[in-house]
Order: C-alpha cells, then sequence, then structure tokens
C-alpha cells in the first residue's frame, strides 16, 4: 500500500500570475462561495488535470499572501475554486465576503499531481474521502472519472457536521444520477437518520466501509482530502481492510509558495544551498523573509554583488531546484534567461532552495 502527496517539489522560478477578471461569485452554503474566473487571453494557460489547484496572490488589509484552492471545473472551462471561510480575517473571509464580479484577482496557473495519468489506462474503482472544504479535489476527480472512461466506477463518501454544510450537494445530487457513481454522506449530527453514516469516522468504520462497498473485481484506488485527523482515521481504516488500496492524501495545509509579506514568514527558513567556483556551501536556516544575498552575507559568505539594486547582474545563478519569490520589480531592469534569478531579488520560497554560479 502506498501513501502519496498531493504534488510532487518541482522547480520553478518566481511565480508568474496572469490577471483574472471575476466573472461570477455563487454561495455553495452559508460560508463558501464558487468563484468564476476569467483569464481571458490566458485561458489554455489555466487547463488542467484533476486535483490540480491555482495560487492566488492577494492583497488583504494587513498583509499580501499566496494562497491555493484546487479547480473544481471542467478542464479547458473557465477556472473555478471553492472557498469555505475557515478563519477570520484570512484569504478564505476575503473571498466569502471582499471579492465581487469585476475584480481582477492575479492567478498563477494550475500545478499538482494529485491524480495519476495510469489510473485511465484501464477501468478503475475509485474511492473517495473528503471532509468540509475537502471536497473540492475528489469532486475534480469524479467528474473527470465519469468522463474519461465508461467503465470507471466512483463510490464517495463525505463527511459534515450537517446538511447546511454540504458543498456542492445539489452537483452531487446530479452526479448520483450515474449508475457509476454513489454518494455517501455522513454527517455529525445524525442528520441521515442511519447509524452508518452519523458520527465521526474512524478507522474501524472505513475498514467495515471498504468491506460493505468495495469493488474486489475492479482495481481500486482511493483519495483522501480533509483535515489531518480526519485523513489519519480513513488512512488507518484502508490499512486495516482486508485487501490493499493504494491511495493518496491533499493537504491544504501544504501551501506551494510562501509570499515574504504573509503573517509568520519571518520565523520561517529554508535550507539553501550554494555552488559557486566549485565549492558548495550550505546555510541551514535561510531566513525566507530575505533574499538569497542578504541570507548570504547574514552568514558570513562572500557572494559576487556590486549593488544589491539588480542592475549589476554579478550575483546572477541558476535557480537548480526549489522556488523563490521576487522583490518588486524595478523599471527598465534587464530579462533573464529562463531558470536564472538575481540573488538580490529574490527571496526562498520552498524548503529547499539550489542555486549555481556560472
Amino acid at each position: 500500500m502506498s501513501a502519496g502527496s498531493s504534488s510532487s517539489p518541482r522547480e520553478a522560478l518566481s511565480p508568474k500570475t496572469h490577471p483574472c477578471r471575476v466573472q461570477d461569485v455563487r454561495r455553495l452554503t452559508q460560508d463558501s462561495v464558487l468563484v468564476t474566473l476569467d483569464p481571458a487571453g490566458a485561458l489554455e494557460t489555466f487547463r488542467h488535470k484533476p486535483g490540480q489547484r491555482i495560487t492566488f496572490c492577494l492583497d488583504l488589509q494587513d498583509r499580501t499572501c499566496f494562497r491555493s484552492y484546487n479547480l473544481v471545473n471542467h478542464s479547458g472551462g473557465l477556472p473555478q475554486v471553492a472557498v469555505k471561510k475557515v478563519t477570520r480575517g484570512g484569504a478564505a473571509e476575503h473571498f466569502n465576503d471582499i471579492v465581487r464580479i469585476g475584480d481582477v484577482l492575479n492567478v498563477m496557473p494550475p500545478e499538482g499531481t494529485l491524480y495519476p495519468d495510469s489510473i485511465d489506462l484501464k477501468s478503475h474503482h475509485l474511492i473517495l474521502f473528503a471532509a468540509g472544504s475537502g471536497i473540492t479535489p475528489v469532486y475534480s476527480i469524479a467528474r473527470h472519472a465519469l468522463r474519461a472512461r465508461p467503465d470507471h466506477h466512483v463510490t464517495l463518501f463525505y463527511a459534515n457536521s450537517s446538511t447546511r454544510d454540504i458543498m456542492f450537494a445539489k452537483e452531487l445530487e446530479e452526479l448520483a444520477h450515474s449508475s457509476r457513481l454513489e454518494v455517501y454522506h455522513i454527517l455529525g449530527d445524525g442528520g441521515t437518520g442511519e447509524d452508518a453514516s452519523s458520527g465521526r469516522i474512524d478507522g474501524h468504520r472505513v475498514a467495515k466501509l471498504m468491506d460493505q462497498y468495495g469493488k474486489v473485481d475492479l482495481p481500486e484506488y482511493a483519495f483522501i482530502s480533509g483535515p489531518s485527523g480526519f485523513m489519519n482515521a480513513v488512512e488507518s481504516g484502508l490499512i486495516e481492510t482486508s485487501r490493499s488500496i493504494p491511495y493518496r492524501r491533499y493537504s491544504f495545509a501544504n501551501q506551494p509558495y510562501v509570499h515574504p509579506r504573509d503573517v509568520g514568514v519571518d520565523q520561517l527558513t529554508s535550507r539553501l544551498h550554494i555552488h559557486s567556483g566549485g565549492e558548495p556551501r550550505l546555510i541551514k536556516d535561510a531566513p525566507r523573509h530575505l533574499t538569497i544575498l542578504e541570507a548570504a552575507d547574514q552568514a558570513g559568505l562572500d557572494m559576487p554583488a556590486d549593488c544589491r539594486s539588480g542592475i549589476c547582474h554579478r550575483c546572477k545563478a541558476k535557480l537548480v531546484q526549489g522556488r523563490t519569490v521576487s522583490k518588486p520589480a524595478r523599471a527598465g531592469g534587464k530579462i533573464l534567461d529562463k531558470g536564472w534569478i538575481l540573488c538580490c531579488q529574490e527571496r526562498p520560497a520552498s524548503p529547499r532552495i539550489d542555486v549555481e554560479f556560472p
């Protein structure tokens, strides 16, 4: 049995955003909305695979931040994200209470590798577990599976506190008209009226559900999305079953980018590997609120640089691994070749950064 992550680390330069106009904002529940975006000429850039997400650069009242949300539209359609309000003052509240039709948001293209392409090579039984807003990646997977092959079968177990909290309630009901999709709601308040679908999910219950609703005549693959406690319980139940079921987990906590002005970023660090003159050097805890050059200065490393303002280009280096975030661009600055950065202008934005000087 194997567990996979929602996305694998990839080499990336400073995140590039596209302006997207908010075409529609539709309320799903009292504390969640469906936001439709129009990227105009960049629409092709937003074609996506099931379970992928896009990242917004948002200007909140007290800071600028990056936040990622799953795409829930069919690939090729206008990008849509569903956002549930979970805390006050954050990005989710911004989407629910502030964002309006006509607003223009800066958005990065889709990324993530939650759904293996190999699944669509033959018929599968996809078993989806979601809790709360964890429905968004698996909702995308369910819609894709029904379109990808006429012999895929999907079983969705969706946990919520009550019927009022069910996101995409109408859409899931319509999807369930297909003979190849079954949807089972599990409500904490006992709203279904059945013991089997009331209360909290635990490992023993998951194992029983697998024995009851599994399809042993098809290869099975499971996806889990929701709070960590929920995912841990489902994972223990899958391990407890009488057969081996491969699965992947999706965690909203693993945001792909961190903005240098976001709350708490001054407490974050990265492992910074610098290769210069054939000599590798390591800064174990490079602060993410400093540029790469500033972190090297702080660590006492001698780095090639004259101006520290993006003009001389002596600190130009190849970004071998990791993500960085740019300082505001200077007017008239030179454009670097793809894969190259100025260390005086870039801040770490991933756990590990590797840069190599020519």
